[in-house]
């Protein structure tokens, strides 16, 4: 099976393979959760974590990145972070914490092909109800609403099913 993320308003998409996802989804995470300072910031890498093959099923990560929680009114500065997490994955930030080696032929593909999508997008292309969706179907005691904790071996942001790369 394979998994999509996709800009469905450009038409535009790219397939991985459940390891390609899953690498992908942990050098994200490593290295947005390094980076993150805002809320907002915090709130995106740990929807990106929430892509998680092990609790979702293999093959069932596609995902729009519209659907991400974005905001207007911070769009342009998470859109310039999501640049920075991006090149800071692909500059191996944290890649020392995974107990595998990351193929960078195929992180240089998937993260262009990422950066490429995030891109195209303008702040006219959220979908606003995304980011109330997503809180309101996190519980109470889900970690966007706990101050944000990191897993204690990884370093990442926890996600509502714990740390990413622990889950790999």
């Amino acid at each position: 099976m394979s998994n999509i993320i996709s800009f469905d308003a450009k038409n535009a998409s790219f397939c991985l393979s459940n390891g390609g996802m899953d690498m992908l989804i942990n050098i994200l995470a490593l290295s947005g959760s390094a980076l993150a300072r805002t809320e907002s910031e915090k709130r995106l890498i740990i929807s990106l974590s929430e892509k998680d093959q092990a609790m979702l099923g293999r093959g069932c990560v596609d995902f729009d990145i519209t659907e991400l929680p974005w905001q207007r009114e911070t769009f342009e500065a998470d859109k310039a972070f999501l640049r920075q997490v991006i090149r800071g994955a692909g500059a191996q930030t944290g890649w020392d914490k995974l107990d595998y080696r990351p193929n960078e032929e195929f992180v240089s593909v998937y993260l262009d092909s990422l950066e490429n999508l995030i891109d195209q997008m303008t702040s006219d292309d959220i979908k606003e109800e995304s980011l109330r969706e997503w809180l309101s179907e996190a519980e109470k005691d889900d970690p966007v609403f706990r101050s944000f904790p990191r897993c204690k071996k990884h370093g990442t942001f926890l996600t509502c099913f714990g740390c990413q790369i622990c889950n790999s």
